[in-house]
């Protein structure tokens, strides 16, 4: 997906109406995998589209992630929304904020934690946080 014609059909095709502000926020986003805040998406489009406002982009990247095409996780206390809605974890770099895919399900862990056995799971996350490469030799 890397047309705006494709993103626009994407987005009608989940009942969302297409506005110039969720059609910017869309074409960031969607079109390659990339792990992205509502503030860091904000900052890039700001200049570009003078009218959208921190909550659109908020509410925008909700509506992506009700339509199953973000996943959301939290670092931090920050909400991070992923174009990679595949099954997968995440390594993140405490220092510089790299955050890196780990692909698939690691395959070691049990199914579901007898704990929840009661629970109806519909997903699971894990985030491996630790220094990235370029860090390791800058901390201290």
């Amino acid at each position: 997906m890397s047309t705006n014609h494709e993103i626009s059909t994407l987005l009608r095709s989940h009942g969302l109406r297409l506005t110039p502000q969720r059609l910017a926020v869309a074409g960031l986003v969607l079109p390659k995998h990339t792990h992205v805040t509502a503030r860091s998406v904000y900052q890039q489009l700001k200049d570009e589209h003078p009218a959208l406002s921190m909550n659109t982009v908020y509410l925008t990247l909700g509506q992506l992630e009700s339509c199953n095409l973000l996943n959301r996780f939290e670092i931090n206390g920050n909400a991070v929304f992923d174009s990679n809605t595949l099954p997968h974890d995440h390594a993140c770099c405490s220092k510089c904020g790299t955050i890196i895919d780990l692909p698939g399900a690691q395959p070691e862990l049990p199914l579901l934690p007898t704990a929840l056995k009661e629970w109806q799971i519909y997903g699971e996350q894990r985030i491996w946080i630790g220094l990235c490469p370029a860090c390791i030799g800058t901390d201290g």
